[in-house]
C-alpha cells in the first residue's frame, strides 16, 4: 500500500519531481496550521461556552439565597407576630411591648429586604455578564 492509503498514489508520488514533491509538502504543512489554528479558535469558544454555563449557574445560586433569605424573613416576620399576640394581653398600658416587638420585625424585614436587593443586584450583574458572553459567542460564529 502506497502512502494515503492507495496502491497506485506511491507510484504517482515517486513519477513527481523534488519540487512537485516539496510544493505538496508545503500545502499539507500549510493545511495542518489552518486545521490546527482552527482546532485553537474551537477550543477557545468552548472554553467561552463553558464560562458561560458557569455564570448561568451562579445566576441559580444567587437567586437560591435570594429564595432562602425571603423564607427565613417570613418565618422570623411570623414568630414576631406571633409573640406579639401572645404578649399583647399581657402588655402594660401603653403597649410598649408590642411596639417594641412591631419594631423588632420591622428591623428584620428591612434587613431581609437589604440583602435581598443585594443579592438581587448581583444576580443582575452575573446575567449581563453571562448574556454578554453569549453575545460575543453567537457574533463570532455568525462572523465564521
Amino acid at each position: 500500500m502506497g502512502l494515503f492509503g492507495k496502491k497506485d498514489t506511491g507510484v504517482k508520488l515517486k513519477k513527481l519531481s523534488r519540487e512537485e514533491l516539496v510544493e505538496i509538502i508545503y500545502a499539507l504543512q500549510q493545511s495542518e496550521k489552518s486545521l490546527k489554528e482552527e482546532n485553537e479558535e474551537l477550543k477557545a469558544r468552548i472554553a467561552e461556552n463553558e464560562q458561560v454555563i458557569s455564570h448561568f449557574g451562579t445566576v441559580a445560586d444567587a437567586s437560591q439565597g435570594l429564595n432562602d433569605i425571603f423564607t427565613e424573613a417570613q418565618k422570623a416576620l411570623e414568630q414576631y407576630l406571633t409573640a406579639i399576640r401572645v404578649t399583647a394581653g399581657g402588655t402594660n398600658s401603653n403597649g410598649a411591648d408590642v411596639q417594641l416587638a412591631q419594631h423588632k420585625a420591622e428591623e428584620i424585614v428591612a434587613e431581609a429586604n437589604r440583602q435581598a436587593d443585594e443579592i438581587l443586584a448581583e444576580a443582575r450583574r452575573e446575567v449581563d455578564k453571562a448574556l454578554e458572553l453569549v453575545r460575543k459567542v453567537y457574533s463570532e460564529e455568525s462572523l465564521l
